[in-house]
Parts: C-alpha cells; sequence; structure tokens
C-alpha cells in the first residue's frame, strides 16, 4: 500500500491546524460579541427601570409614561407594563405579543442589580428578559415591569455565526491551494539533496554543499557528508588493498611461472625436478599464509572471530611466547627483559599471536646485542601489554597498521606487511586499542586492553 506524500500530509495538517485556529478564533470573538451584546441590553433594562421610577417619584402620570418610553426603548422588542399591587393594569405595551411570566417586583427603593433580571424563552425561541420594581406614584404603591427580546441580538449574533463560517471556509480553502505550492517550493532543497545523493559514486564523493541547506536538513547533509567521508576513505583502502594484494601475489606467481617455463624447456633429472617441487611447494606455503592471513583480516573486519576470553596470568603467558623466540634472539644476539605481574583478560591464541607479531618485528629491527622489554601495568580500567626496542622513530608512523605497508628500511625482510595489521584487528576485536610511540630512544608498541575488573562487572 502506498502511503501518502510529504506534500499531502503536510497539506492536511496544515489546514486542519487552519481550521481549529479560524474555529478557535471564531468562538472566542463569537462568545465576547454575545457576552457584550447581553451585559448592555441587561444594562439598558436597568436603566430605563430606574428611570421610570424615579420619573413617578417625580410626580409623571403614569399614563404620561409611554411618550417617555417610546423616546428611551424600542418598542418593536421592549415591552413596559404598569399596574396596581392588586393587578389593575395602567398601562400595557407590548407590539411583539410575548406572554410575560409572572416576575415577583423587588422591594421598593431596593438598589437595581442584574440579580433582579429573569430570563426566558418565547414560544419562537427567542431570548426574553425582563425584570419587576415596586414604584410610587400620587396615588400609591405600582408595579413596574420592563422587558426586552433579544430578536435583534440574535439577528446580529446569526449574521457574526454565517460570515465567520464562510471566513473559516475561505480560509481553509485558500490553505489548502496555497500549502502544496508552498511545500513543494520549501521542499526542493530535499530534491536537490536527493538528486546529489543519487549521483554518488566511487569517483564523485566530494562533501555536498550545505551553505543553501535549511536549517531543519543541516544535520541531514552533515550526517551525508560523514558518510561520503567514509565511503572515499573506503574505496581508497579498497583500491590500495586490491593494488596490495595484486602486487604481492603477482611476484610468487611470477617466480613459480618463470621456474617452471625454465624448468621445460629441457629435460631434467630428477633432483632438479624435486628441487623444482620443493621450491614450489615453499611458494605456495607463503601464498596460503598470505591467504589465511587476509581472510583472517576480513573476518575480524566484519565481528566473525570467536573469542574465548579468560584470565591469563601475564607473566607466565609472555614467558612462554618469549621461550618460543629465545632461539631467534640468541641467533641475533638479543635478549629479552620482562617485567610484568597481574592477569591479562583476553583470547589467549590471539594474545599469543599478537604478541609474537610485535616481538618478531622488535628482533627483526633492533640491532645486534641489544635489549627488548616486555612489561605489563595495570590501572583500574586497563591493562597495558608495551613491547619495546631501541631505535630510531619509524617513518609515517600513520601508515604502520596499514597492510602491505612497509616501511623502506623492512622492504627486503620477509613478510607481507600484514602483522601490525593482524595486531591491530586482534586488539580490536577484544575492546582495546594497540597505538605507537617513541619514548627517549624507544619504539613502543601498547596493547590496551580492558582490564579483568572492568569485564566481570560488564
Amino acid at each position: 500500500m502506498r502511503r501518502p506524500s510529504l506534500t499531502l500530509r503536510l497539506t492536511f495538517a496544515f489546514t486542519l491546524l487552519v481550521a481549529l485556529c479560524s474555529a478557535l478564533v471564531s468562538v472566542s470573538l463569537y462568545r465576547a460579541l454575545a457576552g457584550e451584546l447581553v451585559w448592555r441590553d441587561n444594562q439598558t433594562l436597568l436603566n430605563r427601570g430606574a428611570q421610570l421610577r424615579q420619573l413617578l417619584l417625580d410626580g409623571a402620570e403614569p399614563r404620561s409614561l409611554p411618550l417617555y418610553f417610546n423616546r428611551m426603548m424600542d418598542t418593536r422588542q421592549d415591552i413596559l407594563r404598569i399596574s396596581r399591587p392588586d393587578g389593575r393594569v395602567i398601562v400595557d405595551i407590548n407590539q411583539a405579543k410575548i406572554a410575560v411570566p409572572t416576575i415577583a417586583p423587588s422591594a421598593p427603593g431596593a438598589a437595581l442589580s442584574e440579580a433582579a433580571l429573569q430570563t426566558w424563552l418565547t414560544p419562537q425561541g427567542v431570548t426574553a428578559t425582563g425584570m419587576a420594581l415596586t414604584g410610587r406614584d400620587a396615588q400609591g404603591p405600582v408595579v413596574i415591569m420592563v422587558a426586552r427580546v433579544a430578536a435583534e441580538r440574535e439577528q446580529v449574533l446569526e449574521a457574526w455565526r454565517r460570515k465567520s463560517f464562510y471566513i473559516s471556509l475561505g480560509a481553509m480553502l485558500l490553505a489548502v491551494i496555497a500549502s502544496p505550492l508552498l511545500i513543494r517550493r520549501s521542499l526542493g532543497a530535499i530534491r536537490k539533496l536527493s538528486r546529489q545523493t543519487a549521483q554518488t559514486h566511487s569517483l564523485a564523493l566530494e562533501p555536498l554543499p550545505l551553505d543553501t541547506l535549511p536549517a531543519e536538513l543541516l544535520p541531514l547533509g552533515r550526517s551525508l557528508n560523514i558518510m561520503r567521508q567514509r565511503l572515499a576513505e573506503d574505496f581508497t583502502r579498497l583500491t590500495q588493498f586490491a593494488d596490495d594484494l595484486a602486487h604481492e601475489l603477482r611476484t610468487p606467481v611470477n617466480i613459480l611461472l618463470g621456474q617452471n617455463q625454465v624448468m621445460l624447456q629441457q629435460s631434467r633429472s630428477t633432483k632438479e625436478y624435486e628441487a623444482l617441487l620443493a621450491g614450489n611447494i615453499e611458494e605456495l606455503e607463503q601464498m596460503t599464509r598470505l591467504i589465511e592471513n587476509i581472510l583472517f583480516l576480513s573476518r575480524a573486519d566484519h565481528r566473525n572471530v570467536a573469542l574465548e576470553k579468560r584470565p591469563l596470568d601475564a607473566a607466565a603467558f609472555i614467558q612462554a611466547t618469549v621461550d618460543f623466540l629465545e632461539p631467534l634472539a640468541e641467533e641475533n644476539h638479543l635478549r629479552f627483559a620482562t617485567q610484568a605481574q597481574g592477569e591479562l583478560f583476553a583470547d589467549r591464541l590471539l594474545l599469543q599471536r599478537t604478541l609474537t607479531n610485535l616481538l618478531t618485528n622488535a628482533l627483526r629491527h633492533t640491532e645486534p646485542g641489544g635489549q627488548i622489554k616486555i612489561s605489563v601495568h595495570h590501572e583500574e580500567t586497563t591493562s597495558t601489554l608495551t613491547v619495546a626496542n631501541p631505535g630510531e622513530p619509524i617513518s609515517e608512523p600513520q601508515n604502520l597498521f596499514r597492510r602491505f605497508w612497509r616501511a623502506d628500511n623492512a622492504r627486503h625482510t620477509p613478510g607481507a606487511g600484514l602483522g601490525l595489521a593482524i595486531s591491530q584487528a586482534i586488539v580490536k576485536l577484544h575492546g582495546g586499542e594497540l597505538v605507537y610511540r617513541h619514548q627517549q630512544g624507544w619504539n613502543c608498541f601498547i596493547v590496551m586492553l580492558p582490564a579483568v575488573s572492568t569485564t566481570a562487572k560488564s
């Protein structure tokens, strides 16, 4: 099922918002207008009742009050009745022909307020408001009843409701028509960003321009640029890796091809064929080790290597590795100095491979008669294994852990330049870090692993 477009959803939301705002404004203004009109009508009734009572007190004839009443009020919607307490009617003006309910008159001389008003509905459904008050003329007490039918007020409010509806409907129609145009124009930056992203390929991974993006799209633009930068780095590494791999495999393949072609140019003795096969096997074993190392790095990059972590006695672990390499050290007149205590929490075989790679590199690049130091130190959250050998700082240290990279002074030594890359991958699998530092004439490779206590807590 196809979901509605963003433009349609935003248009619906904006139109709904306009409708709600229009309704809220219309209702608020309507209630305010209705309240104002009701208040004015009530005040008119109270003032007119007080004036009529005062006229009677001042000596005016009750029968002459209609003259004042016609001047003060609209006889089409206003009602006046003056009667004696015994029910005799003196004046009765009711052009609206509205039945007035019995209203108890207020006490003589009482102050008039809206509490004295009584409201009811006429048979036509129109609101009417009235009050009765006690007055006095020359012949004695009288009851003055004034009332008002709110027909005109209802007409004003009806006209207001009708106009408000039309205005709100017009605002909604305007929102429906104008919103898609404005939204599509605002979403132009997204379309442009989508086109630029769709054009991404290995030869076009430069950062996207962000100066024209609105503030809401800046996080997305920055994230895309970070992704493009990582893709560019990955493409560069992949291209370099393919070039290095081809170079590393081309050499033994050419050797095997050349040796076999030369051997087949003429008849050879059995010993010569045996020597050729032995050489071929040696080259093929080197290629096999190279392929296995590459496969290990690939699995390590994808976290597809099972770890069997367990506490290792640091001193015993290092001593076992040193004993294995001791003959090579003695051959080069080198010696090991170890200083280790506590435990390391790691996969024994993988950590042993890392330590062997680091020690082998140290043996290759240490002058005869030198010393190689191995030490282990513990902190609260980190256990540090350091392999140090004397020597000048390594050129291009930023490339040390790059696959197939070898320094100029190491190009004629055995190996394919994968030892440090494999060591770094193993350390990362353990959640640690492998770094290089040159300190006071020593080249130090530092393996930082999570401490045993930290791992246990997690």
